[in-house]
This record gives C-alpha cells, sequence and structure tokens, in this order.
C-alpha cells in the first residue's frame, strides 16, 4: 500500500498481522550482519597496524626487529576473532577471541594471548623476562563499528508499513 492511503481496519489488523514475525526475521538478519561486520573490523586492526578507530595512533613499534608485521606473526590471534549470537531469549551478538584458536600454533600454544594485547600498558609480564605488556588494541568500542551499526539498524524495519 501507498504512504498516505486510506484503508479499513480489517485491512490494518491484517497488515500487521505478520509484523511480529517479520521483525524477528528482520532482526535476526541484522544480527548476522552486525557479527561479520565486527569480526570484520576488528581484523582490519591488523592489516592497519592499529586499532581500527578514527583518530586512534599506530600500534608501538617492535624492538626486535622482526621482518612480519606487529602481531601477525601466524594471523592465528587474527583468525581468532569470531562472533555468535548471544542466546534465543535475549537479542545480541557477542564478539570474542576463541581460545581453541590457540591449540594448534607453534608459539603460545594452547595459549590465548589475546587479553594480554588488548589489556591496557603493563597490566601483564612475560615470562622469565619481566618484561611489562605493551597495550596493542585490537578489540573494543570503535567509531568505525558504530557508524557500520548505525547503517545496518536500518535493516531492522525491511518491509514494514510507513
Amino acid at each position: 500500500m501507498k504512504a498516505g492511503t486510506v484503508i479499513t481496519p480489517k485491512q490494518l489488523a491484517r497488515q500487521w498481522k505478520t509484523l511480529p514475525n517479520r521483525f524477528e526475521v528482520n532482526l535476526w538478519n541484522f544480527e548476522v550482519k552486525a557479527g561479520k561486520a565486527a569480526a570484520s573490523i576488528f581484523k582490519q586492526s591488523f592489516f592497519l597496524h592499529r586499532f581500527n578507530d578514527s583518530g586512534e595512533f599506530g600500534w608501538r613499534r617492535r624492538k626486535d626487529r622482526k621482518t612480519h608485521p606487529i602481531l601477525v606473526e601466524t594471523g592465528s590471534l587474527r583468525d581468532s576473532i569470531k562472533w555468535k549470537h548471544t542466546g534465543q531469549k535475549a537479542a545480541g551478538v557477542r564478539v570474542y577471541t576463541d581460545p581453541n584458536g590457540f591449540t594448534n600454533t607453534k608459539r603460545h600454544r594452547g595459549f590465548c594471548y589475546a587479553a594480554v594485547h588488548n589489556a591496557p600498558d603493563g597490566t601483564y609480564t612475560y615470562g622469565k623476562t619481566g618484561a611489562r605488556s605493551i597495550q596493542r588494541q585490537y578489540i573494543g568500542h570503535t567509531s568505525v563499528l558504530k557508524d557500520k551499526l548505525k547503517v545496518l539498524s536500518a535493516t531492522i524495519f525491511n518491509k514494514f508499513p510507513k
């Protein structure tokens, strides 16, 4: 029906009868798109060598002069970024680093070291050396994700009457 068209109460009731189901489907689709977008945006941090946020500075340089980029020794940390629905009763998406992504890595075997890099400077120390950790955040609140979610939120009301 066109906007501004006069309709009867029966037509109005028929039109709104299927909307709760349509809303659930649209919300589910939004969550899927939001989860994929968040994981993608956080993975982009590894290619940008900084947290994917506007105005963010690059990660601190390596002192050991390794040839691979910071935090991309094997790609296991980047590839461990996953998302999932929070549950059936509560709408939402959880983005996390999957500890199972570190079971077959050469270095840090079985140790999910994601929290070390996302934590503030000096929160952790490394093994026998006692060197303090350096924050190289790659997951968190970001304006890039906020802007993407704003665009995606329009899909929640797709095919609703205007």
